[in-house]
Order: C-alpha cells, then structure tokens, then sequence
C-alpha cells in the first residue's frame, strides 16, 4: 500500500512539472483562421506561456484556451475605448502600435504616435500595466521613428520595447538585437515577429533552432514570439502548422521544446 501511495504521489508531482513546465519568454503569434488550431499550443506537453493576435480583445477560442492573452492596440482606430477594453480582461500587459513606420501597417508619424500614448497609453500604467512601446519594423526607418518617440516624448514611458525582425542572416539578427540593446539600455526587449526569410525548411529549421535557445540566454529579452501559428500557405517556410493544421517540424521545436 505504502509503495502504491508513493507511486501515486510520484505520478502527480510529475504531471504538474509537465503541465507547469512553460518558457516564460515563448510566446505565440496566433494568425491561424482556424480557431480549433489553438489546441495544438495548449496542451500540457506545450511550453508556451503568452499569446497575442494583434487584437484589443481575445476571441472565446483564444480567451478560453489557459494561455495568458496580450492585447494590442494596433493603431489609431478605436483607441478611446482600449483602457476599458483592457481591463475588463485584466491584462497585465500591452502592446501598442503595429508597425507604425511602415505605411501599410499602423503608419503613425512619431508625433502622431506621442500624442495618442500620452492620451490614452501612458494612463493604464497607474492600474499597474507594463506598457510596450510601438513595435516597429527592422528597416533602417524603424530604428530612427523609435528613436524620436523615446527622444522626443519624455512623458512617454514604455516599460519595453518590441521589436520586429525578418531576414535570412542569423548574425544580423543577433546584431539588431544588440544594437537596440545597445542604444536603449534601460528597456527590456520582447521580440514580437521574427523568422528567417529563407526558402529552404532545413535552413528555416536550424535558424529556429539556434535562434531560440540564444534567446533563452539573454536577460534581457523578457519574451519572445516566433512569426508565426498558421498553416502552410503558398511560398510560406516558417509556419508552425501544415496544411491540414497538424504540428510540422518547425512546430514541434517551438511547442514542444
């Protein structure tokens, strides 16, 4: 009975280190049009611990799935009722303006930008939100647009800074994130978009790879999300599902590992 009792209590603990078993930093960039695809990233075998899906508000598949939920406030549109939003869902953390340097993304000049955090963003910090500032592209344009937000609006005071990034160099990217590191010090990093833009799946595979175990190393990426949770599309290389919205290797490495 005693050994029974003991295998039981064995049995438990370890399931709970499985389900509890979740990277603080990996996050998911759920842009599947399947809702039931969601039950692939909440299983207990999974180690991601945050979402986001470029909304204010998750929807009940999101909502319901056990996964924390970000919400974002993309752009201009709908602003006045974000603070409501947000709370009601009893977020801990923002994001706010997607892309802003880019013109067919939020496409906000920097002033724009200030103006509508001062407003409506800087504000949710006293209801103790951690506040991300505008995620901007890893163009040369994205880098000086966040440089005048932070510079010219010292009543602007994001709690970190998001950063996109797409290409086919591993060393660039490394060196990107050094160099916002380098230039802003005082703000810890979440890289919300990033994958390599090569065709080839082995070399896609192996970037994913070393990508995120280096990023689990450095303190001051708080987290990290992979682009992204949809199934494969004509061209796509670095979606984490395949056509038929099972888990591909890609997903394996980033769900599971």
């Amino acid at each position: 009975m005693l050994f029974k009792t003991q295998l039981a209590l064995f049995v438990s603990l370890l399931a709970i280190e499985i389900c509890a078993a979740k990277n603080p930093k990996r996050g998911l960039t759920f842009c599947s049009s399947n809702p039931q695809d969601i039950l692939k990233a909440n299983q207990t075998t999974s180690v991601i611990s945050w979402q986001y899906n470029w909304g204010n508000s998750p929807p009940d598949y999101l909502a319901s799935s056990g996964i924390p939920y970000v919400p974002m406030q993309w752009g201009a549109g709908g602003i006045t009722n974000f603070s409501t939003v947000v709370k009601a869902q009893k977020a801990t953390s923002i994001l706010a303006f997607n892309e802003p340097d880019l013109a067919a993304q939020s496409n906000m000049s920097p002033t724009d930008a200030s103006k509508l955090w001062q407003e409506y963003i800087q504000p949710l910090k006293t209801s103790g939100l951690r506040l991300g500032a505008p995620a901007v592209t890893n163009a040369p344009t994205g880098r000086e647009w966040l440089a005048q937000f932070l510079g010219n609006c010292p009543a602007c005071r994001p709690d970190f800074i998001p950063l996109h990034w797409y290409g086919d160099n591993i060393g660039a990217f490394y060196d990107y994130i050094w160099a916002i590191h380098g230039e802003f010090p005082d703000y810890p990093i979440w890289i919300t978009e990033f994958a390599t833009t090569s065709s080839d799946d082995a070399t896609v595979l192996d970037f994913m790879k070393q990508t995120i175990q280096y990023l689990d190393t450095l303190d001051f990426v708080e987290r990290y999300a992979w682009f992204g949770f949809f199934r494969k599309e004509s061209g796509s290389h670095y979606n984490l599902l395949d056509e038929h919205g099972e888990v591909n290797d890609l997903g394996r490495v980033y769900l599971y590992s």
